[in-house]
């Protein structure tokens, strides 16, 4: 009766610090994945604010091409009124032809710098667009996890039972709970010893 009665207290025991180990490991694991979920929700966000910074760039250099754009494009509308004209003076005498002649040249040059400016804004814009999206396709992209960090960070019960069995059957408050050592003298003993860094090899990290 006596070994009977040690028998069934041990195994209460065990099935007691198998329930508590098992429930600390479950609590753990889903900390686990929760801290990882937090770490990848803070990458996204401070990668949002990188590519936000990107296309605040890209549109101060679009909305400042596109005001120089409009701008020589009212001023080529200005000079091809002049040039509808014929000539200057409309309600008076005509100037002499050589004073006409050199603003017919400086009318058409002008013209032609405001095609000139019209055509490098455009292209300005163009490229910084181009830019923008290069950088936001290629460099800084979302830090989406691949299936292998997912799968690294999601933790399965039946790890549990791929533990030692000191791990699996560890009594609370009296054996090694396999937290992480701070002091670097200690640890290293401890490692080299083959002590605790057992647990840390078995349990998922």
């Amino acid at each position: 009766h006596e070994g009977g009665a040690i028998g069934a207290a041990a195994a209460g025991v065990a099935a007691g610090a198998f329930g508590y180990n098992r429930e600390n490991y479950m609590y753990d694991s889903e900390l686990k994945f929760e801290r990882f979920a937090s770490s990848r929700e803070y990458a996204n966000q401070q990668a949002e604010q990188y590519r936000g910074d990107l296309r605040s760039l890209a549109a101060l250099t679009i909305k400042k091409n596109t005001v120089w754009t409009v701008t020589a494009t009212l001023c080529m509308a200005l000079d091809i009124a002049l040039y509808c004209a014929g000539r200057l003076g409309l309600h008076g005498p005509s100037p002499p032809s050589w004073i006409m002649g050199l603003w017919m040249t400086n009318n058409a040059a002008s013209f032609a710098f405001m095609a000139l400016c019209v055509f490098l804004s455009m292209h300005c814009a163009f490229r910084a667009q181009a830019a923008s999206t290069h950088l936001l396709t290629r460099k800084v992209r979302v830090p989406v996890p691949t299936l292998k960090m997912l799968d690294d960070a999601r933790p399965f019960g039946s790890e549990f039972e791929q533990q030692s069995w000191g791990d699996v059957f560890r009594v609370p408050f009296m054996t090694n709970n396999g937290a992480p050592k701070t002091d670097e003298a200690d640890f290293a003993g401890e490692s080299s010893a083959g002590g605790s860094s057992k647990r840390a090899q078995s349990a998922p990290g």
